[in-house]
């Protein structure tokens, strides 16, 4: 009996053994087990990363205030509707009104700012109206003004001519508005209101749609020269 217990002792320490051995796997497993969390969630991380600086910011870039403006509105609703629009390309700005000599005769000197290419778009006609949109004086403008500024580039600030007509059938102290035509746009530009005594400045309260009525009046230009 006494010579088998080292039998029985390695009988059970065998178990034991095989049990250690389990154990000792197990953190191992776990090891790997995290490994296989760590390994899963590192694509998992990686995935949230880019979603955050790639789909976030460029979604917030896309939906944003900045990303709409800069996307929308500067490529789309800027030049690309500038470009596809004539109307909004054509205008014609009264910069500058003078008015010499005695009432009743008036010689009246404008300087417009506009957007001439050739004579398909130019600013043909300068006129004075009464306060109340009556016209009073037109002078045609027999071609366009693309030389005046050296350039017909469309996004040049623009060509700045001054033409001078007259006699204008007014008093020194008539307040009256001065206005620019284009021939394709119509009435699209700066006005200015004033008096011949008094001088004229932008009047800022007077839009396109300001007297539109007398656009058919006479005298109407009878061609374009160049």
């Amino acid at each position: 009996m006494l010579g088998s217990r080292p039998r029985l002792a390695f009988a059970l320490a065998v178990p034991f053994t095989l049990l250690a051995a389990c154990v000792t796997s197990a953190p191992n497993g776990s090891s790997s087990g995290s490994g296989g969390t760590s390994s899963a969630g590192t694509p998992g991380g990686s995935g949230l990363t880019g979603d955050t600086t790639s789909g976030g910011t460029s979604n917030e870039m896309s939906g944003g205030p900045a990303g709409g403006s800069s996307g929308s509105d500067s490529s789309s609703g800027g030049d690309g509707g500038a470009l596809s629009d004539p109307n909004e390309s054509s205008y014609a700005n009264v910069t500058a009104v003078t008015a010499t000599g005695t009432a009743g005769s008036y010689t009246f000197n404008v300087t417009i700012e506009s957007a001439d290419i050739d004579c398909s778009q130019y600013a043909d006609w300068w006129e004075v109206l009464t306060e109340d949109g009556s016209l009073v004086y037109r002078r045609i403008l027999e071609h366009s003004h693309t030389d005046a500024n050296g350039s017909s580039d469309l996004d040049a600030p623009g060509n700045t001519f001054t033409r001078s007509g007259g006699p204008v059938p007014v008093t020194e102290s008539d307040v009256l508005v001065v206005r620019a035509h284009m021939s394709i746009g119509g009435y699209n530009g700066a006005v200015m209101r004033g008096s011949a005594s008094a001088g004229f400045t932008q009047a800022l309260d007077l839009t396109g749609d300001f007297a539109t009525g007398v656009e058919q009046d006479e005298p109407q230009p009878d061609g374009c020269e160049f």
